[in-house]
């Protein structure tokens, strides 16, 4: 395991211990409203008088419990879609307008054409984001099964009366593991942000779920009476993106790839 990749699963795993220590979707208390960092609330009180630390611990996770089944899903559904076109042979103008057709929707424009419908919500969340990734990862897959189905293994396994499914489970998707880890950590990633900046505009979790979005939105009426509201969300988010960074970069090097 690359270095920089072990040290981005630390930064991670410590993010998320701290998340779960602090979640807390916090009390109004109206008598220590806006109170800075102190050993009682570790980063302050916003504007209602609720622990800070709690709120964007507990929006923290909501991202990771967006973020997650978005990046699952893309891959499993992606991995379908590339078995589709690479091992049943279904027609190509047909796989990729299906990929094309979901690529033309950005997740950002989609979750808000769903917020438009029926308001905020974490299911359509979800699926907005899911839509607009699963052409990445049906096109990484695709592209590198491809040369693998002309190699020996494939080949071998096809003679001997193997099964379409069994030889690219076998024989395909190992070799596929390094390119799609870096491309759900990417995926994940990216979804994160995506739903820090819609929640940021309203259009994301309900409001009464705490996000790394809403709280910096709250806090855009009071950052020069108390930048700790808008400064310790802000450096988190760079925070997680920079350690998801580190990990899909170790895992999508050449040499880690080969192993």
């Amino acid at each position: 395991m690359k270095r920089r990749t072990a040290f981005g699963i630390v930064m991670m795993t410590a993010i998320i211990i701290l998340s779960l220590i602090y979640a807390s979707p916090g009390t109004a208390d109206g008598r220590i409203r806006l109170e800075p960092p102190s050993a009682e609330h570790a980063a302050g009180t916003d504007t209602l008088g609720r622990d800070l630390a709690g709120r964007i611990g507990y929006g923290i996770l909501v991202s990771f419990s967006i973020a997650a089944p978005v990046s699952l899903i893309s891959l499993v559904l992606g991995i379908c879609l590339s078995f589709a076109f690479t091992m049943v042979r279904l027609p190509k103008a047909l796989v990729l307008m299906l990929s094309d057709t979901m690529k033309t929707l950005p997740p950002v424009l989609l979750a808000l054409f769903l917020n438009a419908i029926g308001g905020p919500g974490v299911i359509k969340l979800i699926i907005a984001l899911t839509i607009g990734n699963i052409p990445n990862i049906a096109r990484l897959c695709n592209s590198r099964a491809m040369v693998l189905r002309s190699e020996g293994p494939v080949l071998a396994a096809s003679m001997m009366g193997v099964g379409k499914v069994r030889a690219f489970i076998k024989h395909v998707l190992p070799f596929l593991f390094p390119y799609l880890g870096a491309e759900a950590i990417t995926i994940f990633s990216a979804s994160i942000l995506t739903e820090a900046s819609l929640s940021y505009l309203g259009c994301g979790v309900p409001p009464m779920v705490p996000s790394i979005g809403s709280i910096l939105a709250e806090a855009r009426s009071v950052m020069l009476s108390a930048p700790w509201m808008i400064a310790i969300p802000a450096v988190l988010l760079v925070y997680i993106g920079i350690a998801l960074e580190m990990i899909a970069s170790g895992l999508s090097d050449p040499d880690t790839a080969s192993h």
